[in-house]
């Protein structure tokens, strides 16, 4: 009895360290774009909450990094491991027929990263 008491012990201490939150130090990615009515958004700063589905507001400081986006609006966040995030993005929209100034747009999304080693892909949508 004491040799299945070991076992016991023994194998719930491996699902205990073999459990990762949310967060770096895993091999799947997340990528996208930034997009403000179909338009890609130049130069946004994406911002990602780790271990969250629903958003956790519009501060900078809730979130557990960032990061800008190119020219083009993409992004990638590597180094995730498996679960659940929330990207907010933040960004400025220029009319290209230049009847207004820049346009202050942001927007967010849920993100679920399934498998260990998955790139995911989710475009932010952005609103005024």
């Amino acid at each position: 009895m004491n040799k299945y008491k070991i076992y016991s012990i023994f194998f719930l201490f491996l699902i205990f360290i073999g459990c990762k939150k949310e967060g770096t130090g895993g091999k799947a990615q997340v990528s996208g774009f930034v997009v403000y009515n179909g338009v890609r958004i130049a130069n946004p700063v994406i911002y990602i909450k780790y271990g969250a589905s629903t958003s956790p507001g519009s501060n900078p400081t809730f979130y557990d990094s960032q990061q800008t986006a190119d020219a083009q609006g993409n992004f990638t966040f590597g180094s995730l491991v498996t679960g659940n995030y929330y990207l907010y993005a933040i960004g400025h929209y220029t009319n290209p027929n230049g009847f207004s100034g820049p346009i202050n747009v942001s927007g967010g999304t849920a993100v679920n990263i399934p498998h260990t080693k998955s790139t995911v892909n989710y475009d932010i949508a952005v609103s005024q």
